[in-house]
């Protein structure tokens, strides 16, 4: 799952003592944790993050997973790791003893409400603050030796149930799955709880609302183009998107380019759509990270000059239509715009 997120990444592990033991740092996965192992102890359950930052600055202090309840005054500690954007976060920050925050995120509010919610089990604290949490919101929540996971009522954010064996896993995404040669069970339903233990899955809803409101940006950019959600591959619908869009919006050009990666399947559909030659004008560096993601717009705009190189014998001469999966900020569509032209 390194494509959802490349600041920063961490683990918790849940020990026998009831204690967590935790290590994140900023980077990737393969930067923190090396491949002689992680670094945590031996444990039958756990959970990990990768971070974008949405809420909260890019910086070591807001990496997760988010420990909390290590002070001897708590029997148990609590472990959080979250996708998503709480649109009440600072809301919610403002409510908790303010000397417990040591990062300037909402996800660390999240764990902080659950470790001083009332209730004498997690599953009930959980369920107390549900109502409180406002926005798109995946959890992964580790304490009294089980594994938790919720997912918001609208289904914002993507989260599925896997198994290898014995084991249960619990992913964003399920590309994740098939990497670790688990199976694909389902997707965690918008609004459900999942508690997995020695006995093995419970899920309860908490609440069901009229419609789902999946991110259609996963379908688009965030999600990887292997992975299933809500019972569709990405990589299909990336295709169809490209063939509508060759369908409204007509063009007469020598060639369809895609800007890589992720948006190579809707170049294809449209080259398919408009009979128009697909080829690949524009070659990725591949040590190179995903633009939007960067924390900040002078390191997207470096990262878009050093990210891609031009074929010059496709471009010369050649009238282009060149598909991304989508514009937010810009920044990629204007460079690669002028140095095509520059190209020729």
């Amino acid at each position: 799952l390194q494509h959802r997120g490349q600041e920063s990444a961490g683990m918790a592990v849940y020990c026998n003592d009831g204690k967590i033991a935790a290590r994140a740092a900023m980077g990737k996965v393969r930067e923190v944790f090396s491949d002689t192992g992680t670094g945590l102890p031996e444990s039958h359950c756990g959970i990990g993050h990768v971070r974008y930052s949405t809420t909260g600055s890019s910086c070591v202090e807001n990496a997760g997973p988010f420990v909390v309840g290590t002070e001897p005054n708590h029997y148990e500690a609590i472990a959080v790791a979250h996708n998503g954007n709480l649109v009440n976060g600072p809301a919610l920050r403002a409510q908790l003893p303010q000397e417990l925050l040591n990062s300037t995120t909402d996800s660390e509010a999240i764990a902080l409400l659950l470790l001083h919610a009332d209730g004498p089990s997690l599953r009930e604290r959980m369920i107390s603050i549900f109502p409180q949490l406002r926005g798109a919101y995946s959890l992964v929540i580790l304490a009294e030796g089980k594994l938790h996971a919720m997912r918001d009522p609208w289904g914002m954010r993507p989260l599925c149930l896997g198994r290898i064996g014995e084991n249960w896993i619990v992913a964003s995404e399920s590309c994740a799955l098939d990497r670790l040669g688990a199976s694909y069970v389902r997707k965690v339903e918008p609004g459900e709880l999942i508690t997995i233990d020695e006995q093995g899955v419970r899920s309860e809803m908490l609440v069901r609302v009229p419609r789902q409101a999946l991110c259609v940006f996963e379908y688009i950019y965030f999600s990887d183009a292997t992975s299933k959600l809500n019972g569709r591959y990405v990589y299909p619908v990336r295709e169809a998107l490209g063939r509508e869009l060759a369908r409204e919006f007509p063009i007469d050009a020598d060639l369809v380019v895609p800007v890589p990666d992720s948006s190579i399947p809707a170049a294809l559909g449209y080259a398919e759509a408009s009979g128009i030659t697909y080829g690949q004008a524009i070659i990725k560096n591949r040590y190179s990270d995903r633009t939007f993601i960067k924390p900040d717009q002078r390191l997207r705009q470096l990262e878009v000059d050093l990210k891609f190189n031009l074929v010059r014998p496709k471009i010369e001469g050649a009238r282009l239509i060149i598909v991304d999966d989508s514009i937010v900020r810009g920044n990629t569509m204007k460079r690669l715009v002028a140095a095509l032209r520059h190209q020729g």
